[in-house]
């Protein structure tokens, strides 16, 4: 007889699972208190009498024929006294907390019972009361209601429960045990690895298996989605974890992974997936505020969720179109719904923010240790910037003038306190930035950089923060009692923006600035801006139990681990330069967690998280080096000084790249007006017929528009401007894109924010220009010409235009492909290289 199969499951999973009842606003009592909610539950707690046990861990196990089944849970407190034993559950509320008191949420009262019964069962008692504790955050009230309850009571209440779960969970089990089937027989979904591509997928299934962190430089063409989820997807089927968490940053992310999944259970791989989309994306009413309170797609949404949910054994993967399909016919809504589809799902495919973005995270995977979880991020070049993004938060005085114009008649109240908020921030204007003109420190901003309208701080300033938390609280209780308001709408909107403005204000620390700016003659921009993610996203990672980061820009590796993880080794070291697959000190899962644990009691310091090192592997390119040259211009200057002088010569190197091989190029600029600027003249010239121009802010029949010009036998120049949207992620095989034409070195735009990082960097003597210019520069660069080669019998050339490029400082960041690189100096010599080049025989 075969060994039985345990299986954990939380109350607060197990009480949703079995079904909940009636509206999404009802459901949405604390999603927006998440971030302030594990403080009030320390402050509630501390008001309790000597005696009171808080967060105590609980545990029962239920034996059934098939499986053990492990329920546990943490109570927020416990009282035990000689003639009595109380169990307390405590929720942060938006509602008024005496009205929930009469009115307590039913999954509420269940995970509280789920408590009481394994607390009588333990100790073997007869009675317990059970108390429900409601505390509104803004406004520090709460409310209770407390019952007495006989263990029989509980008992039958937790039998029912357990066994309506069960009966979900042998459905479960059963699709468990076909899906592990699947992937025990299941192999490589396509002909052979590719070179690079089987070492990759054996790393990632040791990093799984050992849980651990690994970087991962695979570049174009290595296929790292499908060396990424294979090996994921067998972990999976041998229980080594519960669910892949596949991130992306871009839309064309999500899309290949789609394809990935698809191939895979062409080849017989029975998965659960969703691809999860934004919500004003798969929204069906997008030009409408989102509010719960009023949707029609948020009225008894629980009460048709689980006619819904009866789609998901017909289906394996799904997509937008899927969903939205369920959510039109059942008119529930469909975002909340590809989140509660989740929760049966094998495999998540979705966007960095829900796993990261203090805002939109997912809960109901991270803020318990339910599930065992890999984390698969792809482009993850893109973390430093984005992890920046989610970490800031701006508020302007233009919107508070105008939410106190929209409640001055109806709120008095709220108008005097965003009356109050615009006052503080015109003191704190004017105190600060004549205080910034008076003191201007040399050198720190290169001139025309050093703006006397832009002031840095190290310290929050108090009296402007203390005004915005007082109308959070005021707006907060208001919008709670007036549902149907006119103005609900707006307000709400703007009362949102300033409560994620507190919460990443309630983050600061010595990785933080606080930035006034001046735009203008009357708009006042602030903003909390995150200066270094690293100790940031050292907590964010322990979400999972094993994380692959992969990009094919990914280089030098040591410089993403600094910024990721404050790692202090020499990210421009000679041996970056060089494609290596040994492995660095691994940094341990297990290590991080107890790391950032311990820092956040105080008992560390950030450099004991800094000083740990993830695994990190480089593999060479797929394809034959005889299919790619790289020639760099060296005498053209395109510095912001020189760029005058350099379009026509830019011009000049463009249209004779095209005229040596005609095809489809695309050329790559640092801004929109330098491209205009050569765009017009090579218009002028006449010589190109099909020139295609990215503009600011396309829309996506726009941008789809736009690459459906390249086809294989088009002959198209692409004028594209550098990390935009057509920088990477784009893919154009075969004749579709023959050459890539990149102009300058990709250095980000010089103002007083992206100099301000610089300046941090260098405070902590570290190489400030590299770290908030050069690098994130260069990547554009790497990034770019990527899109080139995009298979085995791709062929093209990629032709850099800046002197800067001929530096050793930058020479020595050239990944292993683009050697051998040649360097040129006039028209004739890179006429004779590109003549050379095409004038060989293809050997592929």
């Amino acid at each position: 007889m075969s060994e039985k199969e345990t299986f954990r499951v939380s109350v607060r999973d197990l009480i949703a699972a079995i079904g909940q009842r009636g509206d999404l606003a009802q459901a949405f009592v604390s999603r927006t208190r998440g971030l302030v909610g594990i403080r009030e539950h320390t402050r509630i707690q501390a008001t309790r009498p000597s005696g009171y046990e808080k967060e105590v861990p609980v545990s029962i196990r239920i034996d059934h024929d098939l499986f053990f089944l492990d329920i546990f849970g943490r109570i927020d407190g416990m009282m035990v006294t000689e003639d009595r034993v109380l169990v307390e559950e405590i929720k942060t509320a938006r509602q008024d907390p005496t009205f929930l008191c009469q009115n307590p949420l039913p999954a509420h009262k269940a995970q509280l019972k789920c408590y009481g019964y394994m607390v009588v069962k333990k100790k073997g008692i007869a009675t317990i009361d059970l108390q429900l504790t409601y505390a509104h955050p803004q406004s520090k009230k709460t409310g209770e209601q407390t019952k007495t309850y006989s263990a029989l009571d509980l008992k039958i209440f937790f039998d029912k429960t357990v066994a309506a779960y069960v009966a979900q969970f042998k459905t479960k089990a059963d699709w468990k045990h076909i899906r592990n089937q699947s992937i025990k027989s299941l192999g490589f979904p396509y002909e052979d690895f590719r070179e690079g591509q089987r070492e990759l997928a054996e790393a990632v299934y040791k990093i799984i298996k050992n849980k651990k962190i690994l970087f991962a430089r695979a570049p174009t063409g290595t296929g790292k989605t499908i060396a990424t989820l294979f090996p994921a997807i067998k972990s999976l089927g041998l229980g080594q974890i519960d669910k892949i968490f596949y991130l992306t940053a871009k839309t064309l992310g999500r899309t290949v992974a789609h394809k990935a999944l698809t191939d895979l259970g062409k080849k017989g791989a029975r998965l659960k997936s969703v691809i999860l989309t934004a919500k004003q994306k798969i929204c069906f009413s997008p030009d409408k505020i989102c509010d719960m309170d009023t949707c029609p797609y948020a009225q008894s949404y629980y009460t048709k969720l689980n006619q819904a949910m009866g789609e998901v054994a017909k289906h394996d993967l799904f997509d937008q179109s899927r969903i939205q399909t369920i959510g039109q016919t059942y008119q529930i809504c469909p975002f909340e719904l590809s989140l509660d589809i989740s929760l049966v799902c094998d495999v998540i495919v979705c966007d960095l923010n829900y796993a990261f973005d203090p805002r939109v995270y997912l809960k109901r995977y991270f803020d318990t240790a339910t599930y065992k979880i890999t984390f698969l991020i792809d482009e993850a070049h893109n973390l430093p910037d984005r992890l920046r993004s989610m970490y800031s938060a701006d508020l302007l005085k233009s919107d508070i003038l105008n939410t106190q114009k929209l409640v001055r008649e109806i709120a008095p109240d709220l108008s005097a306190c965003l009356v109050k908020m615009n006052k503080e921030l015109v003191r704190l204007k004017s105190r600060e930035l004549e205080k910034n003109k008076a003191c201007k420190v040399p050198g720190l901003f290169p001139d025309p950089a050093w703006d006397p309208d832009f002031r840095e701080l190290t310290d929050l300033p108090k009296d402007y923060m203390a005004s915005i938390e007082k109308f959070v609280v005021k707006a907060d209780l208001w919008l709670d009692k007036h549902p149907k308001s006119p103005i609900r709408a707006s307000l709400m909107e703007f009362y949102f923006m300033a409560a994620a403005f507190l919460a990443i204000a309630r983050l600061f620390d010595s990785h933080f600035r606080f930035f006034i700016e001046k735009k203008g003659n009357q708009e006042i921009n602030t903003k909390v801006f995150c200066m270094d993610p690293s100790l940031i996203f050292s907590r964010l990672i322990q979400r999972s139990d094993s994380a692959i980061l992969f990009s094919a820009t990914f280089f030098p590796t040591a410089y993403y681990q600094a910024i990721l993880f404050g790692s202090k080794e020499d990210p421009k070291g000679s041996d970056a330069t060089k494609p290596d697959t040994t492995k660095t000190d691994a940094i341990n899962m297990a290590a991080i967690k107890t790391a950032a644990i311990n820092m956040a009691a105080q008992e560390t310091t950030a450099q004991d998280v800094k000083n740990i090192l993830p695994y990190s592997i480089v593999l060479p390119s797929p394809f034959p080096k005889e299919n790619f040259k790289l020639l760099i211009h060296s005498t053209i200057q395109t510095t912001y000084k020189s760029r005058r002088q350099s379009f026509s010569q830019v011009a000049r190197v463009i249209t004779q790249t095209v005229d040596t091989k005609p095809g489809n190029y695309m050329v790559f600029f640092p801004s929109y007006a330098y491209m205009n600027q050569v765009v017009d003249i090579i218009e002028q010239e006449g010589q190109i017929e099909n020139i295609q121009v990215q503009a600011p802010q396309m829309s996506e029949p726009e941008r789809e528009l736009f690459l459906n010009q390249f086809t294989l036998d088009s002959q198209v120049l692409g004028f594209a401007v550098m990390g935009g949207i057509f920088g990477e992620g784009i893919d154009l095989e075969g004749t579709r894109l023959i050459g890539v034409i990149v102009v300058g070195v990709g250095l980000p735009q010089i103002c007083p924010e992206q100099d301000r990082i610089r300046a941090y960097y260098e405070e902590c003597n570290e190489d400030g220009f590299f770290n908030a210019y050069q690098m994130p520069g260069f990547n554009r660069v790497m990034q770019a010409t990527g899109r080139l080669i995009r298979t085995e019998t791709d062929r093209g050339v990629v032709v850099l235009i800046d002197e800067r490029f001929t530096r050793k400082d930058y020479k020595i960041l050239f990944p292993d492909e683009w050697h051998p690189y040649e360097i040129i100096s006039n028209d004739l010599e890179l006429k004779k290289k590109l003549l050379c080049f095409w004038g060989q025989k293809n050997k592929t």
